[in-house]
């Protein structure tokens, strides 16, 4: 039976959240509905296909499977499934019925899913990130590479040599199919370049990445047919021939398509081959720009 539940505004800007494919959310949200006032439900994808995603040409498990791999619901029992921290953002109706089913059999293990550092617990995953003085500090699914700094509980830029990892790739091959290899190796570059250029900072970078994937263009029907153009894409755009034509008369400050041309030229972390850029200063400064 379908139940009334709440949804916080904080839900749309959750680091697990915004690492979900736009139908998995939409599942999750369901899902809610289908809960108990304990948060377990009967464990059935075809049904929640039919009441939730009906329209949807998806493969339900493949969606479902976003959230279990998550943590977002944990499976137990025979066919049973519960939602860890479905207490923590639902406001009930004291008048509905209590739980008919079972309750796991080590509801400690469900409690909290991923917990920071052993004293403040993740309460943002169903929910989005709670009020004020409840800070998150990491997880434990986070990748080697960020949990050093997602530790410290600051937030660190992109470093130069991130790429995403076997499990966002394997996100992305799920979530955007349409993607080749080569143009999601094109839209990582513009990611990352438009995080170095506008000073993004982040606590785990593969939420964000996921989050850019998500959103990117769908390619054309041509690049479609032929793999290799977005290969030939990646490597004619950095020629010496463009980056030339795009210093043409450059000042400093001036335009500069900083997502997809990275740095600008006087920040001192430009990919401007640096032969080009040593030209491009003598020839400002003899025109009396001052570049540094």
């Amino acid at each position: 039976m379908a139940r009334i539940r709440s949804i916080k505004p904080e839900f749309f800007t959750s680091d697990d959240i915004c690492a979900l494919s736009p139908l998995a959310r939409l599942l999750y949200i369901g899902l809610w509905c289908e809960a108990d006032r304990e948060g377990r439900l009967v464990w059935t994808p075809r049904v929640f296909k039919r009441r939730y995603l009906p329209d949807d040409a998806c493969d339900v498990d493949t969606v479902a499977g976003e959230l279990l791999g998550r943590g977002l619901v944990v499976l137990y029992g025979d066919g049973l499934a519960v939602i860890p921290t479905f207490a923590r953002h639902q406001h009930l109706n004291p008048r509905e019925s209590a739980s008919k089913l079972p309750a796991p059999d080590h509801p400690d293990r469900h409690a909290s899913p991923r917990v920071s550092d052993g004293t403040i617990p993740d309460l943002h995953a169903q929910g989005g990130r709670e009020g004020k003085g409840k800070e998150r500090k990491g997880e434990e699914d986070a990748s080697p590479r960020d949990a050093s700094k997602h530790a410290s509980g600051v937030a660190q830029a992109l470093p130069e040599s991130w790429t995403p990892d076997a499990d966002d790739l394997a996100w992305a091959a799920t979530a955007r199919p349409d993607l080749t290899p080569a143009l999601i190796a094109a839209e990582t570059e513009r990611f990352r370049n438009h995080a170095l250029a506008n000073g993004r900072t982040a606590h785990r970078w593969g939420p964000n990445w996921r989050n850019w994937i998500a959103r990117a263009h769908a390619p054309k029907p041509d690049a479609l047919a032929s793999p290799a153009i977005g290969a030939s894409v990646i490597a004619d755009r950095d020629s010496d021939q463009h980056w030339r034509a795009r210093l043409r008369g450059y000042r400093p400050g001036g335009f500069w398509l900083e997502g997809d041309w990275g740095p600008r030229p006087e920040s001192g972390r430009s990919r401007v081959p640096p032969q080009i850029l040593a030209d491009w200063r003598v020839t400002k400064s003899a025109r009396g720009a001052c570049v540094t």
